[in-house]
């Protein structure tokens, strides 16, 4: 009699070799990947960043060249925090909510504001308005004494954005009215008018809506996320900036020079008053400058010169 076949099989050694070169080839290409999907979702943010400024001088048209209210009390219904913000200003003019869900944010959950389960969904973490300083402080920046700048782990420098804060007309007010921060503020000192996009110095160096842990951009200490208190106390619960750089993430690293507050570090997308959007890292977006008699302000965070 014929031998029977036998078919041919992987020895041990053949199979461990496979394993290895699967191994290896995973390795390569699996951070390839990761960078392809990050670099993906930075452009989606990039989008929604420029859709944002151009929605914002849409209703700037409209509005006799005002930028909208970064919050406005007599506006929020229904208990839905996002109704008193600039995001359902602007929504009109953005058509829909999806553009307000950053892509590499935590809550992707999309508001619902009709029917039941009403939420403001994700909206409120992912996108932040550049506040006028007052909003925070209850001054002018640069008007002297405690909380006249900001101290942060890359300066001590002038912040003034462009929206501003609207009480309630009756004093039934809500964002304005606790003072988390404990700088003493109350809603009607609070109060600022938000710019008008002529008066802005520099239009294309002055942020209006950014990569952020809250739509507020902690400027209300309202919400759980850094205030600017928070960026120089590392024992704060909050501790770090608002500032998200959510994309190219390298890590929530220690500043030495704040006393080791925990900074997340990365990119985030940033639109400006002409409307121009930059992918910016988070030591970008404090980048200061000297605005006379040796005074420092946040280049892209000051907009009165």
């Amino acid at each position: 009699m014929y031998p029977r076949n036998r078919q041919a099989a992987f020895t041990l050694i053949e199979l461990l070799v496979v394993i290895a070169i699967i191994a290896i080839l995973a390795a390569i290409l699996f951070p390839v990947l990761s960078r392809a999907r990050d670099a993906a979702k930075k452009t989606a943010s990039i989008n929604n960043a420029k859709q944002h400024g151009l929605a914002h001088l849409m209703y700037a048209g409209d509005a006799d060249d005002l930028f909208a209210p970064g919050i406005d009390e007599n506006q929020r219904v229904n208990n839905v925090d996002v109704t008193g913000t600039w995001i359902s200003r602007i929504q009109p003019y953005a058509k829909n909510y999806d553009i307000f869900i950053s892509p590499n944010a935590a809550n992707q959950r999309r508001p619902v504001l009709t029917g039941t389960g009403l939420t403001s969904g994700g909206s409120l973490y992912s996108y932040g308005a550049a506040m006028r300083w007052r909003v925070y402080a209850a001054k002018e920046a640069g008007a002297g004494g405690a909380n006249s700048t900001w101290r942060t782990a890359f300066g001590d420098a002038l912040v003034d954005g462009v929206f501003g804060y609207i009480p309630h007309a009756t004093g039934a007010n809500y964002y304005g009215a606790a003072d988390f921060c404990g700088t003493g503020v109350t809603p009607a000192l609070r109060s600022s008018p938000s710019l008008s996009s002529s008066s802005i110095a520099r239009p294309s160096d002055t942020a209006t809506i950014y990569d952020a842990r809250s739509y507020d951009a902690g400027f209300m200490c309202f919400e759980l996320s850094p205030a600017p208190i928070d960026a120089t106390d590392p024992a704060s619960p909050y501790a770090g900036v608002n500032f998200e750089g959510r994309y190219t993430f390298e890590g929530t690293i220690a500043q030495a020079s704040v006393g080791g507050t925990r900074y997340r570090i990365g990119i985030g997308a940033v639109a400006f008053a002409d409307g121009s959007v930059r992918a910016l890292k988070t030591q970008q977006f404090f980048r200061t400058f000297d605005v006379g008699g040796g005074r420092l302000a946040y280049q892209y965070q000051y907009s009165q010169q």
